[in-house]
C-alpha cells in the first residue's frame, strides 16, 4: 500500500511532478530510492579506519606505486585492478571485467609521472602498460575490439559474473594460450583512450608514440566498420558499446567525448589522412555541441561513472586540439559539468578544469579542491565494511537514496571515510554505506591515486616536496 506519510515528508520544495513521480516509486514493490533504505547487519564486528591519513603525497604515491608493481602487475603490463590482499602469494589473473579502463588509466599516471620527472623507470612502465593494452585487444582476435580482461585458458570457470549475469568469458582464437571476458562496453575505451592520448601529448619515445597510433587506429577502425557500435567477436553489438554522440537526435554526451577523443589520437598519433577526415566528420556532426551535455541528473542524481568517463575522455582533446574555437567549446561543456561536481572532494576533476580554466579565480578554486582531496585519499585501498549512518557521524541525509537503495548524503563524504572502491574518481562521493560483505580480503590497485597525483606534479600543482 502507498504509504502517504512518507510522501508527505518530502522536502516541501520539490515540485508537484516529482512527488507525482515519487508517488508511483512508493507503490512499486521493492522500490527503495525513499525512506531509510539499506541498513548494515548487526554481525558486523570490524569497520573501516576512520583516521585521516597522515603520510606526506609523495610518500603514499611511492607506496601505491610500489605495492602496483609488486602485486598488482600482471606479467603482461595488464593491471590487476583488485586482488585478495589475505593471499600474499596470490598469482591468479582475477575475475574482473574492467582491465582496459584501470591499464588505461595507470598508463597515464606513468606518462604524467615520466613528463613531470623523466625517470627511466616510469616509461618502462609507460611501456609496459602499454604491451597490456595490446594484449587486451589482440586476444579477442578483432581488429579494434577490446576484452575486458584475459587470464591464462583454463582458470576461469565461472558461469555467472558477480552480478550474477552470465559469463562472457571464452577461450581465445588468436592466442590459445588465453581465455578472455568479452561484452565490452564504452568504459572501457575511456579508460584506454585516456592512458594512450596521455602518453601521446606528453612521452616522445618512437615505440610508444607507434603503439599509441598502432592502438588508435585499431579502434576507429572497429568503429567506422560497426557505425560507431562495438561489436563483439560473436558479431553481436555489446551491450553498452554505442559511442554515437546522438541518438534519434538526443545528444549524448559522454559518447561524443569518447568518440571525439579516440579520433583525435588516431588522426594525431598516425598522421594518416583518413583518421584526420574521420574526427572532421565527428566535428561537422556536431559531436562537440553532444559533448556540452554530457553531464545529466534525474531527480537530483547523477552519475558520477558517466562524469569520469568524460573527464577521462576531455583530456586527451586538451593535450592534442589546437582549434581555439573547439577548445571553447570543449570548455564550455567542462564548466557545466563542473559546475555540478566541484563539491565531489574530486582530485582528478578538479585538476582536468584547473588545466583549462582561463579564469584566475575558477582555476585556482580547482587546485585547492584537488590539493585538499589528495591530501584526504586513504594511505590504503583495502576494503572493509562502512556505515555512516551510525550514531557519532553526522551528515545530514539526501531524501533519495542510489538505484541501489543506498543511504546518500548532501555534501561530499571526506575521502578516508568512503567505501573503498577500485576507482574513487568514478565512485558516488556522497554514498554513506558501502561494502558490507567485505572483510578486508580484497584490495584495490590505487593507480587512481596516482592519474590525479602525477597529474598534479606535471601541471605543477603539487610540489615534489610535499
Amino acid at each position: 500500500m502507498l504509504n502517504l506519510t512518507r510522501l508527505r515528508k518530502l522536502p516541501p520544495g520539490i515540485p508537484g511532478p516529482v512527488h507525482a513521480l515519487a508517488a508511483m516509486c512508493l507503490a512499486l514493490p521493492g522500490c527503495c530510492w525513499l525512506g531509510e533504505g539499506v541498513k548494515a547487519p548487526k554481525t558486523i564486528t570490524r569497520w573501516q579506519a576512520t583516521t585521516p591519513p597522515t603520510k606526506l603525497l609523495r610518500e603514499k604515491a611511492s607506496s601505491y606505486q610500489v605495492w602496483i608493481e609488486e602485486k598488482h602487475l600482471l606479467p603482461e603490463g595488464i593491471l590487476r585492478y583488485r586482488r585478495r590482499w589475505d593471499r600474499p602469494d596470490d598469482a591468479s589473473y582475477g575475475d574482473l571485467a574492467d582491465g582496459p579502463f584501470h591499464t588505461g588509466i595507470y598508463l597515464a599516471s606513468q606518462s604524467f609521472r615520466h613528463a613531470a620527472t623523466r625517470d627511466p623507470a616510469a616509461l618502462e612502465q609507460v611501456k609496459r602498460s602499454l604491451n597490456g593494452l595490446r594484449l587486451l585487444m589482440e586476444v579477442t582476435g578483432v581488429r579494434g575490439l577490446l576484452s575486458r580482461h584475459v587470464s591464462p585458458a583454463g582458470t576461469i570457470s565461472a558461469t555467472e559474473d558477480d552480478d550474477g549475469n552470465p559469463s562472457s568469458w571464452r577461450p581465445s582464437t588468436a592466442l590459445p594460450r588465453y581465455q578472455w571476458r568479452g561484452d565490452v562496453s564504452k568504459d572501457q575505451y575511456s579508460g584506454f583512450i585516456h592512458g594512450l592520448g596521455v602518453a601521446l601529448a606528453l612521452v616522445e619515445d618512437p615505440g610508444v608514440r607507434q603503439a599509441v597510433a598502432d592502438l588508435s587506429t585499431a579502434a576507429v577502425d572497429h568503429l567506422m566498420r560497426h557505425h560507431m557500435q562495438l561489436v563483439d567477436a560473436d558479431g553481436e553489438p555489446t551491450t553498452h558499446g554505442n559511442l554515437a554522440g546522438q541518438i534519434f537526435g538526443i545528444p549524448i554526451g559522454v559518447n561524443a567525448l569518447i568518440a571525439l577523443a579516440i579520433a583525435k589520437v588516431a588522426a594525431s598519433s598516425s598522421g594518416e589522412e583518413r583518421y584526420r577526415d574521420f574526427y572532421r566528420r565527428l566535428v561537422a556532426q556536431d559531436y562537440y555541441g553532444s559533448a556540452y551535455w554530457s553531464h545529466f541528473t534525474v531527480l537530483g542524481v547523477s552519475n558520477r561513472v558517466n562524469d569520469n568517463m568524460s573527464y577521462l575522455a576531455t583530456m586527451p582533446l586538451l593535450l592534442l586540439e589546437r582549434n581555439d574555437d573547439l577548445l571553447e567549446e570543449l570548455g564550455d561543456g567542462e564548466n557545466r559539468t563542473w559546475g555540478a561536481v566541484s563539491r565531489d572532494r574530486n582530485a582528478f576533476f578538479s585538476f582536468v578544469h584547473a588545466s583549462r580554466c582561463k579564469d584566475s579565480m575558477g582555476r585556482q578554486e580547482g587546485i585547492a579542491a584537488g590539493r585538499e582531496s589528495l591530501f584526504e585519499f586513504p594511505e590504503d585501498k583495502i576494503e572493509w565494511p562502512v556505515d555512516l549512518t551510525q550514531k557519532g557521524f553526522d551528515f545530514p541525509r539526501n531524501w533519495l537514496n542510489t538505484r541501489k537503495c543506498v543511504p546518500r548524503t548532501t555534501r561530499g563524504v571526506p575521502l578516508y571515510l568512503r567505501p573503498r572502491s577500485s576507482s574513487t574518481w568514478a565512485s558516488d562521493p556522497f554514498r554513506l554505506i558501502g561494502n558490507l560483505t567485505r572483510q578486508g580480503q580484497h584490495e584495490t590497485s590505487g593507480a587512481d591515486y596516482l592519474l590525479a597525483y602525477w597529474m598534479g606534479r606535471y601541471l605543477r600543482f603539487v610540489s615534489p616536496e610535499e
